[in-house]
């Protein structure tokens, strides 16, 4: 039986980038202008998914859990600006622990 190393690395990178995506679409979804939205996210963040999904991306969860909580006392031009802001400092963190590999 031969394992195929280029196939496996694909596919840890796609369930990455899908770990991320999930993680992004929450964040931005704090500062969306659909309350349900907004909720949705709350209670997605502080649940064990959260944690989870944090863990598996070698993510602090109850650090970044803060952050976003934290810009829930923004204005909603504000909000954006820092969900934005936090969803590029964590792909760049993301992908420096990548590229350290």
């Amino acid at each position: 039986m031969t394992i195929n190393l280029e196939a496996t690395t694909k596919i840890e990178t796609t369930v990455e980038e899908l770990r991320f995506s999930i993680l992004a679409q929450a964040i931005r979804d704090l500062s969306s202008t659909d309350r349900k939205k907004v909720e949705k996210s709350i209670d997605w963040i502080i649940s064990k998914d959260f944690d989870l999904i944090c863990k598996e991306l070698d993510l602090g969860s109850e650090s970044l859990r803060e952050s976003m909580l934290e810009i829930l006392g923004m204005t909603k031009i504000e909000m954006k600006k820092a969900c934005e802001d936090t969803i590029s400092t964590l792909r760049a963190s993301l992908w420096q622990k990548k590229t350290r590999l």
